[in-house]
């Protein structure tokens, strides 16, 4: 069959018609045609690549997620040694007679307290007198000594005598 010459046509039809070899020879470059062409997957590069990127995001996050956890933990601690100290000066400062001086104790296992009991100068003339009273918390925090301090002043009536 003879191909018709008609304006941009007229070698592909001419192609359709050629015989079963040129068919044959033509379908063996196919595969290495395919090939070439980027089919739509990633090459190995770019997997390798996408997961450096995901791997230190990952890390990024689990770093984060540390800090946190370390941080809400020192509150915590940080906390619990605040109502300790706030509860010690409320017994301190609720004592009839306080005395001068120093007291130690244990809050559990972790946390140590001190209270310290001065009295302030008087005012000649005034019928009551200045106890201040300060508490401090001492805990072990990873090897770092941490504290929290809380102190308050409170009036007594002086004693005749």
């Amino acid at each position: 069959m003879i191909a018709k010459r008609e304006p941009g046509l007229a070698l592909r039809s001419a192609k359709r018609d050629w015989g079963p070899a040129l068919r044959s020879a033509k379908r063996g470059w196919e595969p290495a045609l395919r090939s070439a062409k980027r089919e739509g997957g990633f090459t190995l590069l770019e997997v390798i690549v996408a997961l450096a990127i995901l791997a230190a995001g990952l890390l990024g996050l689990i770093e984060l997620l540390s800090g946190s956890l370390r941080l809400a933990g020192g509150a915590r601690d940080s906390n619990a040694a605040s109502l300790y100290a706030s509860q010690r000066l409320e017994e301190a400062m609720l004592a009839p007679s306080p005395a001068e001086g120093e007291e130690t104790g244990l809050f559990g296992e972790k946390y140590r307290w001190t209270a310290r009991t001065s009295f302030l100068p008087e005012e000649e003339g005034r019928p009551y007198r200045p106890v201040h009273v300060q508490v401090t918390v001492r805990w072990d925090d990873g090897g770092r000594d941490r504290a929290v301090s809380v102190s308050a002043t409170r009036w007594e009536r002086k004693r005749d005598g």
